[in-house]
């Protein structure tokens, strides 16, 4: 019976010595797999975040020429209203002159017509 025993026991050690060689080379297995999971998903993620880099490089292009032919279109419109604008000022400019013109030969009326009033107003 102790010889029953023994042989029972080497051969339980020998399963349990089998059975963790087993879950090591398991263990190893999946640690091996578990690192080409990550290196894949590294590269995956890598890739996307370039794809994401350069739609972010033509967003932004995009947006830089829609502001720039805004700005052009900005400066266009400036640039015709100020001449519009210098063309109003040099019309109100001659029409002030010609007003200035109109008051001073009715200040010289004026000043002649009081003349002679006062001349009358003498004799």
């Amino acid at each position: 019976m102790d010889g029953e025993l023994i042989a029972v026991g080497i051969g339980l050690a020998a399963l349990m010595t089998g059975l963790f060689a087993w879950l090591r080379a398991d263990i190893s297995g999946l640690g091996k797999r578990l690192d080409r999971c990550i290196d894949d998903l590294g590269g995956r993620l890598d890739k996307r975040i370039d794809d994401l880099g350069e739609r972010l490089d033509r967003c932004i292009d995009d947006l830089g020429e829609r502001l720039e032919s805004r700005a052009d279109d900005l400066g266009r419109r400036i640039d015709d209203l100020d001449e519009r604008m210098g063309k109003r000022i040099d019309g109100l400019d001659g029409r002030l002159r010609a007003v200035e013109h109109g008051q001073a030969k009715l200040e010289g009326l004026l000043e002649g017509l009081r003349e002679a009033i006062s001349g009358r107003n003498a004799a």
